[in-house]
Parts: structure tokens; C-alpha cells; sequence
């Protein structure tokens, strides 16, 4: 499974990683909810809204997941959008 590895662990506990548990993605409303859980079961919660939601979406729904799987993707958004820091590592289920 591909999971975020923090840049800088959180040591109590000892915090390491998170993985794609749950991604909504409401068209009606324009609202994308991710929610991370970490190796200590941890839930971290993101959303974006409104045109960014739109945009987003759009892209994942005519992307190529073959060459870059739905959790890598959400899980580098959050990276590039400074919400966790981290790398991606490991392959998609």
C-alpha cells in the first residue's frame, strides 16, 4: 500500500506515515474530503471546496491511473499543497 512518510516523525507516539483511508469527491457541492490515517491510527482530515475542488476533480476523473495510481496522487496533492509533509512511498494495492 502507498503511504506518506513525514518528513519529520511525530515522536509521541512515534507518528510515521499516513495512508489514504477515505476520499469523497461531491460534485453537487464542489467539495473533495480526504481522510489520512497514520500508523498509529491517527485521522487527518483535508478538504478543498469550490473551483479548486472542481478542477481537481475533473482531472482525476480523465486521468491515466495506470501510470500514477488515485492514492499517490492525493497523497502528493497533500504534499505540494504544504498541508503534510512527507515523500510517497510503496505500491498501489
Amino acid at each position: 500500500m502507498e503511504q506518506l512518510n513525514l518528513t519529520t516523525p511525530i515522536t509521541t507516539p512515534n507518528l510515521t506515515n499516513y495512508r489514504v483511508q477515505r476520499l469523497d469527491l461531491d460534485w453537487g457541492n464542489a467539495v473533495i474530503h480526504i481522510d489520512v490515517v497514520s500508523n498509529t491510527e491517527k485521522h487527518f482530515g483535508h478538504e478543498y471546496r469550490g473551483a479548486i475542488a472542481t478542477t481537481l476533480m475533473r482531472a482525476l476523473n480523465t486521468a491515466n491511473l495506470t501510470a500514477e495510481s488515485l492514492h499517490r496522487r492525493v497523497l502528493k496533492r497533500l504534499i505540494s499543497d504544504g498541508v503534510l509533509p512527507g515523500a510517497v512511498s510503496g505500491t498501489p494495492d
